[in-house]
């Protein structure tokens, strides 16, 4: 964090105006693969809008191996907490996101990196790692507006360092936000979280689980575990006569781990290392397991509120090659009649149908059909469902569930 002067080492150049008069900066080759996904060029400009903003609700996961959904719900409403059942998903609960709302101005800014500053337009605090510039006049009390690397005011508050204390520590709450872009409960602050009652996760990460349809008894392995949302419903709906084991990278391993036992699911394996190469556990595995999630890492165009994003056709076309390793070693995990769950929390082609009609191409899989619950809240394609962000109201999600061909043991 530098004082009197933004710090710009690391950060995109993000001047001028993007694709369909967004703060998107998306390169002609990557709007042309989009368009005829996304409803050609006035349904891509209406959902690139959508991404600017946040969901209309916020959806939590009930954690049904510790609370009933229905309790816990009226436990929510006890609270005064505006909550909603899911009329779909019986685990699954929403809450309306309030905004836009006005944001006050103040002389003294604070300037957030881009993860923060869309958690603070949601109503997050703002702590000190996610800080990149503050003024050496701030201090502790000071009323601040904090903006975007590139000048987007997403919220006001009270600062809660002064200038040398976050320069020194890094650590901490350095805002307490008052004035949001926009208000939602806070999934941490909700009761039971710590106790594990809950798990924050957005309704296409919910309802691909679903549709993945895990069973008791069921080998289940998720190649990208972390954070730990889908393996973790996973477990959650085939329960501990399962096997689940969950797989990422070792500087993912905390993470993973801390999720799990939070949500009272330390049965679940936990593994670390690269799932491509079937490490440790899996590769005995080879050809029996009934489940493989695969979530990989991609373009996450399809991740909302954005204050700023950057992307071209190359980017995507290369974290689509990147996925089909994973694609290709679920398919060696599988035994025959078992399912992928294929997703992707992005919008292209390539990472999407493209990926998931290839694995059907190279790798003898058969698209299992959506429930009609979920055909009709999402856009059904040949093969899985698409979540447009302006069309359903949610961040934009592939989801295919893929059946290894041959016969069923």
């Amino acid at each position: 964090m530098r004082g009197g002067r933004r710090h710009r080492r690391g950060c995109p150049r993000l001047g001028g105006e993007g694709l369909c008069g967004t703060r998107l900066h998306y390169d002609a080759g990557l709007a042309e693969r989009l368009e005829p996904i996304l409803g050609g060029p006035g349904g891509l400009c209406r959902e690139l809008a959508a991404l600017e903003a946040p969901p209309p609700r916020l959806y939590v996961r009930v954690n049904t191996l510790r609370v009933d959904p229905r309790e816990y719900l009226d436990r929510l409403r006890s609270a005064g907490l505006p909550f909603h059942a899911d009329p779909d998903i019986p685990e699954a609960l929403w809450s309306p996101v309030e905004g836009p709302l006005p944001v006050p101005l103040r002389p003294l800014r604070v300037v957030a990196d881009k993860r923060a500053a869309e958690s603070v337009l949601m109503g997050s605090d703002l702590y000190a790692p996610g800080v990149l510039w503050a003024p050496r006049t701030l201090r502790r009390g000071d009323d601040v507006t904090i903006v975007a690397e590139n000048g987007v005011p997403v919220a006001s508050g009270v600062a809660e360092m002064g200038y040398e204390e976050l320069r020194r520590s890094r650590r901490g709450l350095a805002v307490r936000v008052t004035h949001p872009r926009f208000r939602a409960p806070r999934v941490r602050g909700l009761p039971g979280y710590g106790e594990g009652l809950i798990y924050g996760q957005s309704l296409p990460s919910i309802a691909a689980v679903r549709y993945l349809d895990p069973q008791p008894g069921w080998v289940i392995v998720d190649l990208t575990a972390a954070p730990g949302g889908k393996v973790s419903h996973a477990a959650q709906l085939a329960g501990p006569r399962s096997r689940v084991i969950a797989v990422d990278r070792p500087s993912k391993e905390a993470l993973l781990r801390g999720t799990l036992e939070r949500l009272g699911l330390g049965w679940v394996e936990v593994v670390a290392g690269d799932s491509r190469r079937l490490p440790g556990p899996l590769a005995a595995l080879a050809g029996r397991a009934d489940a493989v999630i695969v979530d990989p890492p991609c373009t996450n165009l399809g991740v909302r509120p954005k204050v700023y994003d950057r992307r071209s056709l190359g980017d995507s076309i290369a974290a689509a090659r990147y996925q089909r390793g994973f694609i290709a070693a679920a398919s060696r995990l599988l035994r025959p009649g078992g399912r992928m769950l294929y997703s992707v929390c992005t919008l292209t082609w390539d990472e999407g149908p493209a990926n998931a009609l290839r694995a059907i191409r190279e790798h003898g899989l058969e698209p299992v059909e959506p429930p009609r619950w979920l055909a009709s809240r999402a856009e059904p394609l040949d093969v899985g469902v698409l979540f447009r962000p302006a069309a359903h109201g949610t961040p934009g999600f592939y989801i295919a569930v893929l059946r290894k061909r041959g016969v069923t043991l």
